[in-house]
């Protein structure tokens, strides 16, 4: 017996898995409906009905809820994500990318894999830049642990020197950079978290990844 043509169709599994992607981002960055309609121009009428498996969303309306949250727009039809816990990276394994441009700091991604971060930890090498590095800022917290070495970890106006063993949180909206002091090695440990700006596996939304 064929359906009515006006009969509404079942949301299929991608749109449910979208929607549920919405509702959770939402729910971990503590945003409402109509927080999150100011920040993509959409209606929170419609946003409900997305996230409710009412209608479907367009590519061209979630890459706007992307990068709302600082997202990928593939993160969105991942159904494996809440069955993945657990990320081990070994020694030496993490992703290598350089931060701050192509002088900037060489960083290992020690949770590149993990999906539906809420933190970004990172292995920096300070003595890697060929430039000296500028202040930035950007959203959330971080935390800087002295692996090995000296630096001098600039914090708006305030300098501070820091040891290894040394560890500084900071809220990362004020301009900020740590820089080594010496020519030897000088490594830290670095988390950086947001709530309202999640880091669902695109680190590159905080952090200049070129």
């Amino acid at each position: 017996m064929s359906r009515p043509e006006n009969a509404k169709r079942p949301p299929a599994t991608t749109e449910i898995t979208v929607a549920r992607r919405i509702a959770a981002l939402r729910a971990e960055s503590h945003v409402t409906l109509r927080e999150l309609a100011g920040r993509t121009g959409l209606s929170d009428a419609y946003l409900n009905r997305v996230e409710r498996q009412k209608t479907p969303i367009n590519i061209a309306n979630l890459e706007k809820v992307a990068g709302a949250f600082g997202v990928s727009l593939g993160s969105f039809f991942d159904a494996d994500e809440a069955r993945q816990p657990l990320v081990v990276t070994r020694a030496g394994a993490g992703r290598k990318v350089r931060f701050r441009g192509r002088t900037g700091f060489r960083v290992d991604l020690l949770a590149h894999l993990k999906k539906g971060k809420l933190m970004e930890p990172l292995l920096v090498d300070l003595a890697s830049a060929t430039a000296q590095v500028p202040l930035r800022s950007h959203p959330g917290q971080e935390f800087n642990y002295v692996i090995e070495g000296r630096c001098v970890f600039l914090y708006g106006k305030e300098r501070i020197e820091l040891g290894t063993g040394d560890a500084v949180y900071f809220d990362a909206s004020v301009p900020h950079v740590c820089r080594a002091l010496d020519k030897g090695p000088a490594r830290i440990l670095a988390l950086v978290a947001s709530a309202d700006y999640p880091l669902h596996g695109n680190i590159a939304v905080l952090l200049d990844d070129r």
